[in-house]
């Protein structure tokens, strides 16, 4: 099981109110006591964090809000004692305004970083941004437009261009050298491969442009292709996909040997109230896909789901934790989600910090909203809801029943049972609350029992491995030999 790790707000190891790779360190024998095998930094580089650090400024560094190179070696050294192994973000697809190649890039026509990036004396399509309102903007330095597919703070980069490539490929060496065991790539299939592209309108329906494309373009394969012969020229590294679809069989096509090893779906992880119906569905789908699916319900990017699926209801953040580690797949837990964390109000618009909030605030103001409606759609956009510090404090006051418990011995009894990482389904259902699917490998055979609904759940005659019980010590989950 992977276990995100949102480097600001996971743990203050200096005291000054921010998460660091100190921190990190500190509470590895506590992700080795909970089952952890490893785990995920989000970007901890350099950075002046228009986009808390998916706008990188050095590649080859540690900011200084987080530590130092050094840390970040000890903190290898540390999770590979404790047998947990250490993958990070890596952002190929666009850089800090800030970093040394775009302000080269913008310096001069004769530059030879005026190709790293995408520069037209016009606006040559109708492409947003993900963040609101245009995917270009003027640069006066340079007299021309830039590309931007999220914050006019990152600016992507041309994968066209061969020596874009080149610089990308020393960039992951050099963390692998360092011993990393892999990255996660943010928005990958977003890589502009192809510059033809950019003479082609994406679709307006309903008011709004529909990204077409912007996304998965001609040569992206070749691109990703290349990238996974870098980091598999690496003996047992992992690499590990952003795909910003949730096309279950175009997500497929960027797995398997010469380029991804898997890709995260958001079919589940998405779901924006609980749906049992849904779940099985999309269950049914993944398998008849042969779909190996990552697994998650939260992740800095959005609410928690203790919140947006339980309602505050442990009992149902049990029955998902059963899920998530019992259901085919690689789970992925989000940072606090085993305490279980709730999400943080936003409750002012000068508690928005993240850019697509405080992109949405400034736009609706601009288009002449007043500040209640504009404040309004900002924070059903802002991404600050999970991005609280975690409380450690409540992460050492467990109870055996405890959800965190929940994890921890789910866990132990994953790693024994092949059928719960290697086996297909056998039946999937769902009624009247109930949500029940078997995991089968060669003769082990189990049955997972989920009841969401208010209906009791009656132990069937079977050897019982794990079992759930809710608040009033209601029976809700079921994991048994069949």
């Amino acid at each position: 099981m992977f276990y995100e790790i949102y480097v600001p707000s996971f743990c203050d190891g200096n005291g000054d109110g921010i998460g660091d790779l100190k921190g990190v360190i500190s509470r590895i024998p506590y992700l080795r006591q909970l089952g952890i095998s490893g785990i995920w930094l989000t970007p901890f580089y350099p950075s002046p964090k228009a986009d808390n650090g998916y706008d990188i400024s050095d590649y080859r560094d540690v900011d200084p809000d987080y530590g130092t190179l050094e840390d970040f070696d000890m903190l290898l050294h540390r999770a590979h004692e404790a047998g947990i192994r250490v993958i990070i973000d890596m952002v190929l697809n666009h850089t800090s305004h800030l970093h040394p190649w775009f302000e080269e890039s913008r310096s001069s026509a004769r530059s030879p970083y005026r190709d790293y990036y995408l520069w037209e004396k016009e606006i040559p399509n109708n492409w947003e941004s993900f963040f609101d309102g245009s995917a270009w903007t003027y640069d006066e330095s340079a007299g021309l437009y830039y590309y931007h597919a999220f914050s006019r703070e990152q600016v992507c980069l041309n994968w066209s261009s061969g020596q874009v490539w080149r610089e990308c490929r020393d960039i992951l060496r050099f963390w692998l050298d360092r011993g990393v065991d892999g990255f996660r790539l943010d928005v990958i299939n977003f890589l502009k491969t192809d510059r033809a592209a950019l003479s082609v309108d994406n679709p307006v329906e309903n008011g709004g442009t529909r990204h077409v494309y912007d996304k998965n373009q001609k040569g992206i394969y070749e691109a990703l292709g290349k990238i996974s012969e870098t980091v598999h020229a690496y003996p047992h590294k992992y690499l590990l996909g952003e795909i910003g679809e949730d096309d279950l069989y175009l997500i497929k096509s960027y797995v398997g040997p010469g380029l991804l090893d898997s890709a995260f779906q958001f079919n589940l992880g998405s779901m924006e109230k609980l749906d049992i119906a849904y779940m099985a569905d999309q269950m049914r789908k993944m398998e008849a896909e042969g779909v190996y699916p990552t697994l998650f319900f939260s992740s800095h990017d959005m609410r928690r789901h203790f919140n947006r699926l339980c309602g505050l209801d442990p009992g149902k953040a049990k029955l998902l934790a059963m899920f998530l580690l019992t259901a085919r797949g690689i789970p992925f837990l989000y940072q606090g989600e085993e305490i279980p964390l709730e999400d943080v109000p936003v409750d002012r618009p000068e508690d928005l910090k993240d850019i697509q909030g405080r992109y949405g605030y400034e736009k609706k103001l601009r288009e002449g909203a007043d500040e209640k409606a504009a404040f309004q759609y900002a924070r059903e956009r802002a991404r600050d809801y999970s991005r609280g510090m975690v409380d450690w404090q409540r992460a050492g006051e467990q109870e055996e029943n405890s959800l965190h418990s929940v994890y921890r011995r789910l866990l132990e009894i994953r790693k024994r049972l092949p059928s719960l990482t290697l086996g297909t389904y056998g039946e999937i259902r769902q009624q009247d609350g109930l949500l029940y699917y078997q995991r089968i490998w060669e003769q082990e055979r189990v049955g997972v029992y989920l009841q969401f609904g208010e209906k009791p759940l009656e132990a069937p005659c079977k050897d019982v491995l794990f079992e759930v019980r809710d608040e009033r010590g209601k029976l809700k989950g079921l994991l048994v030999c069949e």
